[in-house]
């Protein structure tokens, strides 16, 4: 397994941050389901968050709308996130937010919180026990700590023709890592097949939403050719389009 670049990570989202807001559909809906998830098991309001990977502010948006943050802790590995993300959200009203920069599997944590909320971040991380002892560390007893991630399905089509992808953790595998310290509430997965008119489609997809960070050259002239020739061939609709498959976890625990 190929450890993840997190400098190439940033440099990718860095770069591709506004296309992301209006390309990563998938990671949209999916914050919205998580936030869904945490109203159905009670939480309508929630003093002290802290929220890994904020982003374009997906998650954050349907965390002060539809749950309610007093004090809000704001992470991220792109120094771009944090001033457009609170920009975005209108701040300096009734929340308090506090910038927390930097890689979450490296910095030190705010302490007391009563939840860390994540999404569509973690799958980046190549020390996930680490991070979570980390993340239980920081909360209050009976904390809860809610995120999602990828499973093994994901970008499944850019894996079988490419060999090039990230190592994704199954949700049992998860659940396991996560049985020592935490207590899982909710548990979902499920896949999303997105359509494309081509390969190349799927490709500007990949990098317009910031996720081609493992490797610094992803295809030279014939590898890209040879690429589209076999996703072609192997994943083509009657009509010729190609699928791209999403693999989504949401995890939802409580600190035991």
């Amino acid at each position: 397994m190929d450890c993840t670049d997190k400098e190439l990570v940033k440099r990718c989202f860095n770069k591709n941050f506004e296309t992301y807001h209006e390309k990563a559909v998938v990671q949209q809906e999916i914050a919205l389901k998580l936030t869904e998830m945490l109203r159905a098991l009670g939480a309508k309001s929630i003093q002290n968050v802290l929220e890994i990977g904020c982003g374009t502010g997906f998650l954050t948006q349907h965390m002060l709308t539809d749950i309610g943050v007093s004090h809000y802790y704001l992470n991220d590995l792109a120094e771009v996130a944090y001033s457009e993300n609170v920009a975005l959200l209108n701040a300096g009203k009734e929340q308090k937010f506090v910038h927390v920069p930097g890689d979450a599997e490296k910095i030190s944590f705010p302490e007391k919180m009563d939840a860390v909320v994540s999404t569509s971040t973690i799958q980046w991380f190549n020390e996930l026990p680490l991070f979570f002892k980390k993340v239980n560390k920081a909360l209050n007893q009976e904390g809860l700590f809610a995120f999602s991630t990828f499973g093994p399905h994901n970008f499944k089509e850019i894996k079988e023709v490419s060999k090039i992808g990230l190592s994704y953790k199954s949700l049992c595998e998860l659940e396991q890592l996560l049985s020592p310290s935490f207590e899982i509430l909710e548990a979902k997965e499920w896949l999303v097949e997105k359509e494309f008119s081509n390969p190349i489609e799927v490709l500007r997809h990949m990098k317009l939403t910031g996720v081609t960070g493992l490797k610094k050259s992803f295809f030279g002239k014939e590898k890209l050719q040879a690429f589209i020739k076999t996703y072609q061939a192997r994943f083509s609709n009657k009509d010729q389009s190609v699928n791209l498959t999403y693999n989504p976890i949401i995890i939802i625990a409580k600190k035991k």
